[in-house]
């Protein structure tokens, strides 16, 4: 019998904190967590820490794969970029595999499409994990009004789930020509590097 990894995915965001956690096939914990927003950037990164560290803690992942956030000239960016470095930080304090992946890898693994939507990898991954069928999004009657505000918040959930289940996918070394790199990105130095 094969001994799976426990692998946490984290999509990071300044308002919703998407994880997921999973072991071989089994689904062992996945949410949404809400952040309240403090006077300072800070309150919001110690709340992400410390339901990160509790996550931890819990399920004692042997890697955590955080989605790679977008590099965007804007202070709500630069807020998820500092989250996503301080949760890297923190897991490889604990001496955990820690893997940047960026959506459009997670994507084509999860689904063979790296331009996919978020609606389509979370239909994807419904049907590997079929007791998220509740959670589901609904494709909207008119595109142009975009889901539902609870589809929205599930979504983060799924693309944490997405980060999971295209690592575990790769293997737990992510990519088997450049291990420590997934998807653009140096996981060892966190350095960019061509796709």
């Amino acid at each position: 019998m094969t001994n799976h990894p426990t692998i946490l995915g984290i999509d990071p965001g300044s308002r919703f904190m998407g994880f997921a956690v999973i072991r071989g096939h089994e689904l062992l914990d996945y949410g949404v967590h809400t952040m309240r927003n403090g006077r300072r950037p800070y309150d919001v990164m110690g709340q992400a820490r410390a339901r990160v560290l509790d996550l931890i803690r819990r399920h004692t992942p042997s890697v955590v794969a955080i989605e790679e956030p977008m590099l965007l000239p804007t202070k709500r960016a630069a807020l998820i970029s500092a989250i996503g470095q301080e949760l890297h930080e923190r897991a490889r304090e604990l001496g955990i595999r820690v893997v940047e992946f960026s959506p459009m890898k997670a994507r084509k693994v999860v689904m063979g499409n790296p331009r996919g939507t978020k609606m389509e990898t979370a239909e994807a991954l419904v049907k590997r994990y079929g007791e998220l069928r509740s959670l589901q999004p609904k494709r909207p009657a008119r595109a142009v009004l975009g889901p539902s505000d609870k589809d929205r918040y599930w979504l983060h959930m799924f693309d944490a789930l997405a980060l999971t289940a295209a690592l575990q996918s790769l293997g737990e070394e992510g990519d088997s020509d450049h291990p420590d790199r997934v998807g653009g990105v140096n996981s060892v130095d966190g350095s960019r590097w061509g796709v």
